[in-house]
């Protein structure tokens, strides 16, 4: 019975806010103390279909960007968890300690100290750029997730695998990756939201060139204009939401091809 209240508690969290996003979508005028708007308007969705083309084009670019970022994570994190798997005791203590730096330093100092290198580089208002900084607060995620899930599955079932003639990548794709496609899939999750989600980063190293939908939707979150605010911002979660349902459904598809097939 608590259990369940829980749940509903829980529930009712996370679907009100919606719900009051939704709401404000079609509000013109909603003064205190009311509790049903007063007034209801398009004005929102008028404003984005108005700017639909250059909507749709940071929406691209952010997309393009958050997965980018998102699998480089993930594959770099994968392979050094492989690496640290077989690394002595303390280097692997030393390396998970030092992945929290990133945590640590606030964020407004680290943009402005590698702004200055990204100008020396030539990586400053592009696209390469960003990806670079986006990383560094990425993969820690990834890291942490993969690192974890990698020394409690070890590679004693590639060992058996080499025994039974496989080669080195065949065990590694046909036994390990399978036994990591859940947590695989979950830092992938985690690097997309971490990077489609960032603002002030982009806005840094990309100097205003570089227009995602996060730079696009702060200044109306800013504002006073609810109206526009929570157009934009249900727009974030859906394309958000959309793209985690994605992620979810090809780890489903190949759990059951990989449960599907007979190695012996």
């Amino acid at each position: 019975m608590k259990r369940k209240i829980l749940n509903l508690v829980l529930l009712v969290s996370i679907v009100s806010p919606i719900l009051v996003l939704l709401l404000w979508c079609v509000t013109a005028r909603w003064p205190w103390p009311a509790l049903w708007p007063q007034h209801f308007s398009l004005r929102g969705w008028e404003d984005m279909t108005r700017q639909s083309d250059r909507l749709f084009k940071s929406i691209f670019t952010s997309m393009s960007l958050s997965l980018i970022v998102a699998l480089l994570s993930t594959t770099i994190a994968l392979l050094s968890a492989r690496a640290l798997v077989l690394a002595d005791p303390f280097l692997r203590r030393l390396i998970r300690a030092s992945l929290a730096l990133p945590f640590i330093v606030p964020v407004m100092i680290f943009a402005t100290g590698i702004h200055q290198k990204m100008i020396e580089w030539g990586l400053a208002n592009k696209l390469s750029g960003i990806i670079l900084v986006h990383l560094v607060y990425s993969l820690p995620y990834c890291a942490y997730l993969i690192f974890d899930a990698y020394q409690a599955v070890g590679i004693r079932h590639e060992e058996q695998a080499w025994l039974l003639g496989a080669k080195p990548y065949q065990a590694f794709i046909k036994v390990t990756l399978p036994l990591l496609s859940p947590v695989l899939f979950t830092a992938l999750s985690m690097a997309y939201i971490v990077s489609f989600s960032q603002y002030f980063l982009t806005l840094m190293i990309g100097g205003g060139q570089v227009q995602t939908l996060t730079i696009w939707i702060f200044p109306y979150l800013q504002s006073n204009d609810r109206t526009l605010a929570s157009n934009y911002a249900l727009l974030f979660l859906g394309i958000t939401l959309i793209v985690l349902a994605v992620f979810n459904g090809i780890n489903y598809l190949l759990k059951r091809r990989y449960q599907a097939i007979d190695f012996y």
